[in-house]
């Protein structure tokens, strides 16, 4: 079967769903400006969104980065081998033993998943279906998704993020514990990846990349925590909002004051100004300068948001560990406080635990 024409007159979706139902095997290929993806079928089953043509291009592995399968220094060694051996990406990280034959076909499945979600989004572009069963690539890791179920899943994930969007808008924007919230007993992976990196002071878009998630999950989690009353939008990151004009009465003109009544009112004006700048402007510019006006950060919000970031450090702490934590300075140690904040509550607090429950006491 052949099919090629422009994603304008004929969408993704649609393209999808006629492959699918037809059962057809061999690859699509899409291009929208310099953007290349292909997707290969097999029985209408769709089995990878790599071209083993383009591995400069292949986007397994940024996606092994991303989601902390591979650090950096490991992918270039892992393309340092494959320059060298011609031998397929799957093939030496199972062999290298850098994952393991499920966590590799699981991050396959979710690279398949988050690469159709983004394709999802071109509006333009052309495909091109060659129907050739034999052009199907073999891997040492190989998939067969239901390509309905996943562009179900992707159309979801569509309308959930544009409804994330309108609380979590701006990749700059700050979330923070609330005082006193408590995290639920039972919470997502995606969840307890990303809760533990709100400390008030990272924005959306650092918490999203340290969380080794991929954006969608990342911002679902953080989104459902929001809405559940755990975190909070940072006041410091919300814009003011400006004054309405339409609220200010406007100001009747005074009737202008004309013939003695003007030079009245005129040297009136004259005499308190000069009384102003004799009298009143050097005592009150003398106090500005002596005396600057200073607001505080006071230390009773200081204390509380401390309070209330050391509260779910240690509730995640025992959700993801089974067990409170032996002493405060390990939430800094394992990455559940920030340094400086570790500090703080250690020098605060007076702390004790079995592990089920504990006592914390304001020193």
């Amino acid at each position: 079967m052949g099919l090629q024409g422009s994603l304008e007159t004929f969408s993704l979706p649609e393209i999808l769903q006629l492959i699918s139902v037809q059962q057809k095997s061999g690859v699509l290929k899409l291009t929208s400006g310099d953007d290349v993806a292909v997707i290969f079928f097999e029985n209408g089953r769709i089995v990878s969104t790599r071209d083993r043509r383009r591995n400069a291009k292949d986007p397994l592995k940024p996606f092994l980065v991303k989601t902390g399968r591979l650090s950096e220094a490991q992918l270039r060694q892992v393309e340092t081998i494959e320059a060298e051996s011609r031998r397929e990406l799957t093939d030496i990280l199972l062999t290298g033993n850098y994952v393991t034959s499920e966590e590799l076909t699981r991050t396959v499945e979710d690279q398949v998943q988050d690469t159709l979600h983004q394709l999802l989004t071109w509006k333009t572009g052309q495909y091109h279906f060659s129907g050739d069963a034999r052009t199907v690539p073999k891997f040492a890791v190989n998939v067969r998704l239901n390509t309905e179920g996943l562009l179900m899943e992707s159309m979801r994930r569509m309308d959930e993020m544009a409804r994330i969007r309108q609380t979590l808008s701006s990749p700059a924007m700050v979330l923070r514990p609330k005082p006193l919230a408590t995290p639920p007993k039972e919470m997502t992976d995606a969840e307890r990846r990303t809760l533990p990196l709100v400390d008030g002071l990272r924005p959306l878009r650092d918490v999203v990349t340290q969380s080794r998630l991929v954006e969608f999950e990342a911002m679902e989690a953080l989104h459902h925590l929001v809405e559940i009353g755990v975190l909070e939008v940072s006041l410091g990151a919300v814009p003011a909002r400006a004054p309405s004009l339409a609220t200010a009465p406007l100001a009747r003109p005074a009737p202008a004051p004309t013939g003695a009544l003007a030079l009245g009112v005129g040297g009136l004006a004259l005499a308190g100004s000069i009384a102003l700048g004799l009298w009143v402007t050097p005592p009150v510019m003398q106090r500005l300068s002596v005396e600057p006006a200073i607001v505080p950060y006071g230390a009773d919000v200081e204390a509380t948001n401390d309070a209330a970031r050391l509260t779910v450090a240690l509730e995640v702490y025992r959700s993801v560990r089974g067990q409170y934590p032996p002493d405060l300075s390990t939430l800094g140690r394992e990455g559940f406080l920030p340094t400086d904040e570790t500090a703080r509550v250690v020098a605060r607090y007076h702390y004790q635990t079995d592990g089920s429950v504990y006592t914390r006491i304001e020193r």
